[in-house]
Formats: C-alpha cells, structure tokens, sequence
C-alpha cells in the first residue's frame, strides 16, 4: 500500500487532491503506529520484519518521499527506529 502510494503520488498528482478531509496517508500512518506495536510486543515475525525494512528503505529514495516526504508514515518508521 505505502509504494502504490508513494508512486502515484507524483505521477497523478495527488498532492492537487489532499486536504484535511483526503489523505490517505493518515490510514498510512494508523498502519504503520501498529505495525511498529506490534515489533515492540514481539509478535512480528523477523522475515517479515526483515521485508519492511527492505521496502521502506527503496521508498525513502523515491521522489515523493524526497520531495514531498509521502508516505508520512516512513517518518514515524524512522522516529521508531531512533
């Protein structure tokens, strides 16, 4: 869901679209707060920890990230990892 995200962001131009009402990197960010509850309870499994790590990392060096810092939930990834 986070790279479908961060990609069509820029190429449909999603940012004409967001407001207070739309944005779907609010779900993003719910998602992503209990994933990261989920780690710290111990009750994820390390492949698939290992998965999340990879992808996000690929996605903090995409244009929409970059430039415009979606998904907002790498934010709270890296906030989590600090």
């Amino acid at each position: 869901m986070l790279e479908s995200l961060t990609y069509h962001f820029v190429k449909d131009e999603h940012y004409n679209y967001f407001d207070d009402m739309y944005n779907p990197d609010y779900v993003c960010q719910d998602m992503m707060e209990a994933i990261i509850s989920f780690i710290k309870n111990g009750n994820f499994p390390n492949v698939e920890l290992q998965r999340l790590r990879d992808g996000l990392e690929k996605l903090k060096h995409t244009e929409a990230y970059e430039d415009y810092g979606v998904p907002y939930a790498l934010d709270v990834w890296e906030k989590f990892l600090a």
